[in-house]
């Protein structure tokens, strides 16, 4: 099995081929706009790099959400042209459920998961608020994706502090021991991992799901908030 992915949600566009659980090539570009105007020719960049013609790709998946309303439908918009010229299957991946998988195969690899960690896949909204999925047991994500306030973001992580578990808080942000209000006494439970979302874990989390659940999300977008339009006023 062979897949093409794509990520656009955020400050990058990404192109990642998987096969047979490695990474044969991979594509980034760090910028905040133009992902519409890249990601075609990132595509073909990525399949020369891997030896690869378009239609040698069994499965195209993109990111779906959450993040920026422009990126997401760019991403999903490419991989269903992508799929109607070659006839091949295409899907959607939940963003965090990536990130999420991707802590949890570090932790695995490293030989420092058990079942009193929990992972939180977060992101900031942009709105005062983070977008957060947890991840309690092995790969068991919860379907539903919260949208907190970081009061209720520390609530919820010191309850589970409280409860016995260290947790693990994964995601594209700096290091920020004052999300918890520099609260020390936590500092050995509460662990931070920077992580940017791109192809690779888009790819690496379809392909997981196809080989043990046979099937991925639809392409469609994954909005949890409505697009923030801004009226120009007439002087």
């Amino acid at each position: 099995m062979i897949l093409l992915a794509l990520e656009s949600s955020a400050e990058s566009s990404s192109v990642a081929i998987w096969q047979n659980s490695m990474i044969l090539s991979y594509q980034i570009i760090e910028a905040k706009f133009g992902h519409a105007e890249r990601i075609i020719t990132q595509v073909h960049k990525a399949l020369k790099q891997a030896k690869l013609d378009l239609d040698e790709i069994d499965f195209f998946v993109g990111g779906r959400g959450p993040g920026s309303f422009t990126g997401i439908r760019t991403c999903l918009a490419a991989i269903t042209g992508f799929s109607i010229a070659t006839g091949k299957g295409y899907y959607g991946v939940n963003g965090l459920s990536a990130l999420g998988f991707s802590c949890y195969n570090k932790l695995t690899n490293d030989g420092g998961y058990d079942d009193k960690i929990v992972i939180f896949a977060i992101t900031d909204t942009r709105r005062g608020s983070y977008y957060c999925q947890e991840f309690n047991r092995e790969i068991e994500v919860q379907n539903n994706i919260e949208d907190l306030s970081l009061e209720h973001l520390q609530i919820k992580v010191n309850y589970l502090i409280k409860s016995g578990y260290i947790v693990k808080i994964y995601g594209p942000f700096a290091k920020r021991y004052d999300i918890f209000n520099g609260d020390r006494g936590n500092s050995t439970k509460v662990q931070y991992f920077m992580e940017q979302l791109n192809a690779a874990h888009i790819a690496k989390y379809a392909a997981w799901q196809l080989q043990n659940k046979g099937y991925c999300s639809p392409a469609t977008p994954l909005y949890l908030a409505p697009p923030i339009i801004k009226r120009q006023i007439n002087k």
